[in-house]
């Protein structure tokens, strides 16, 4: 990178700096300002920060690596949002800003009671904090790494003046690009996230926009990829086939196909809204505003935000045939491809995708450690500004926990999926929560405890993953991250289901109560 490429990368983080904590007085009046912006978001501030979250500098790494080791067909990994997606957006947006709470974990004692209700919290707290906002961070970090060695041509370490400590000189820039997400997010809270989220979103959209173009330029338009493509043997003309052209051999199996076209897409905890998307629709103004956030959010994600990285994921595969690392094809690109000055606004777009996520995760992870633990747990008499202040010290410590898990992580991609297995055997339970009446906290109980304990069983002994791996038309060698996925939701959901009929229901004035805040639709409410 030249000169210019390093000016434009520090006046963006001078600028998002800047901007974060011009909103330090706005976010420090109570919890519900800081981690929910008092509830006053407009739609599209709060789906534009739902889409940055989303869009994490690590999401063209691993969709580059999909696409060159499957086709363009690889991409039905990430487009069963495009059928399940809607669900989110139409069935759920409003419920949740209808409950009226700080976050989706609190909702455990809104629409549970009792003492399995309390464990359920405490569990789900921490489950979400370390089980899921770290490992996402985690990767994240992964990602941001692999595309510093790439980038920005550091060597290899750096020694530390006086202490004659040698150190990763990609290590220390995440270190530093960690640091200043954790400032400007704990000074400003949820308004200074979204705010730089949609500044940032709109940088790296943009960025990735120009690089597709760029490189389907290098590798001599439409028809010089399709040319270059069918020159290859190990990839010739289907890898640009939408669907899989064939099942038999190589590739991604009919089992596959449909595990992600018709499974991936609600086997998750987060299907109906949790984490994130779910603070968002609590923050806006009102139940329209969250209603039109989701669809937004979704319109703008599969029609706009992700052909680009296909197309240049695509075009990667012309310019770099063979590659030890598929994940380092998408920066590898930039260095290459782009001349000074426009290099930095492209490393800036990158930047900005990964600040994006991680001020998210972030402040969601300490909204469950203060919110759900701390406040309700551990000190319950405190002052407004006194949880204020645990929430800041809450991200500082959610940075640290998320760099270690960062350093345990070995590929982009696998932690995505890690965390899609960790997740599988809550979809359903978290779906049903709001819709039938008879679920009740041993239900989701039991469906977590299924989820992680087969999770472990299948990492550890691998039983019976490869005969479900045959049965789906999964060769001996090939990702058997499907087989382990459905053997999860298998076993969760007859856990909770089992769980579920051998156990109380709610109490019926609860449920009540529930029901009439909520409003949920559905006859599977008509008992109560």
């Amino acid at each position: 990178m030249g000169a210019i490429d390093w000016i434009v990368v520090a006046a963006f983080l001078a600028a998002m700096m800047v901007v974060g904590m011009l909103f330090s007085r706005k976010a420090g009046g109570s919890m519900t300002d800081f981690f929910i912006s008092g509830r006053s978001l407009p739609w599209w501030l709060a789906g534009t920060s739902i889409l940055a979250t989303s869009f994490a500098c690590d999401t063209p790494i691993h969709v580059t690596k999909q696409i060159r080791e499957l086709g363009l067909s690889g991409a039905w990994f990430y487009w069963t949002g495009i059928l399940f997606g809607p669900m989110m957006a139409f069935l759920f947006a409003r419920l949740w800003r209808r409950a009226a709470i700080v976050t989706d974990v609190e909702f455990l004692e809104l629409r549970y009671a009792g003492r399995p209700a309390t464990a359920l919290r405490i569990i789900m707290a921490l489950f979400r904090t370390f089980g899921m906002t770290a490992l996402t961070l985690g990767w994240v970090i992964l990602g941001m790494v692999k595309i510093v060695a790439v980038l920005l041509e550091l060597p290899p370490t750096v020694e530390i003046p006086l202490l004659g400590w040698q150190l990763s000189s990609q290590a220390l820039v995440v270190a530093l690009l960690v640091v200043i997400a954790l400032v400007y997010t704990a000074a400003s809270g949820l308004w200074g996230v979204v705010t730089t989220d949609l500044i940032e979103f709109v940088i790296a959209l943009g960025g990735a926009i120009f690089l597709a173009v760029v490189a389907l330029d290098a590798v001599g338009g439409i028809d010089g990829l399709a040319d270059g493509l069918a020159r290859l043997p190990a990839y010739g003309p289907e890898t640009t086939d939408f669907y899989p052209r064939s099942f038999d051999s190589g590739g991604m199996s009919l089992g596959t196909f449909l595990i992600y076209a018709l499974v991936l897409g609600w086997a998750s905890a987060e299907v109906d809204g949790s984490g994130n998307k779910a603070q968002r629709f609590l923050a806006c103004k009102d139940e329209r505003h969250s209603l039109a956030s989701g669809i937004w959010s979704l319109a703008v994600q599969n029609i706009i935000r992700s052909w680009p990285w296909y197309l240049a994921a695509l075009c990667s595969i012309v310019l770099y045939p063979t590659l030890a690392d598929n994940e380092t094809a998408y920066p590898r690109m930039i260095a290459e491809l782009l001349p000074v000055g426009v290099k930095g606004l492209l490393v800036a777009a990158f930047l900005a995708a990964f600040l994006s996520t991680v001020d998210t995760h972030l402040n969601l992870g300490a909204s469950y450690l203060v919110n759900d633990l701390y406040r309700r747990f551990i000190y319950r008499e405190g002052s407004s500004r006194h949880y204020v202040r645990a929430a800041r010290l809450g991200i500082v410590f959610m940075a640290l926990v998320s760099s270690l898990v960062a350093v345990s992580l070995g590929s982009v991609l696998g932690g995505l999926k890690l965390k899609g297995e960790l997740m599988a055997g809550l979809g359903l339970v978290c779906i049903f929560r709001w819709y039938w009446w008879r679920v009740n906290a041993w239900s989701e109980i039991s469906a977590m405890l299924a989820s992680v304990a087969t999770f472990a069983v299948l990492h550890t002994t691998n039983v019976g993953v490869e005969p479900v791996g045959a049965l789906l038309g999964i060769e001996p060698g090939g990702d058997l991250f499907p087989a382990r996925l459905l053997i999860i939701i298998l076993v969760s959901t007859a856990a909770w289901l089992a769980t579920t009929f051998l156990t109380r229901p709610v109490p019926r004035e609860h449920l009540i109560r529930f029901f009439r805040l909520v409003r949920p639709a559905g006859k599977l409410w008509a008992p109560v």
